[in-house]
């Protein structure tokens, strides 16, 4: 069985940073970035709630589509390794 160790899971965890970090200065900043303040910061509660809430929407569809990916690979290690 394969394992990290707590390092490991910290350098993973800072990399998953510093990717989050590119998309903030790179599509988020063409998508948000208003020159000295951010688009969230000028929303209304109104917008900002809506926004939000389409945000949790679509880490839903990501999540699911994930969980087929990983599913569709579990069966395909299952058939390869007869588990």
């Amino acid at each position: 069985m394969l394992s990290i160790t707590s390092d490991q899971l910290a350098e993973a965890v800072e990399d998953a940073i510093r990717a989050a970090k590119a998309r903030v200065v790179g599509i988020g900043k063409l998508q948000y970035d208003e020159g000295d303040t951010q688009r969230f910061e000028s929303m209304t509660i109104r917008e900002l709630l809506q926004w939000a809430s389409e945000e949790a929407e679509d880490l839903i569809v990501y999540g699911v589509m994930a969980r087929i990916r990983i599913k569709r690979v579990e069966r395909q290690l299952k058939k390869g390794f007869d588990l």
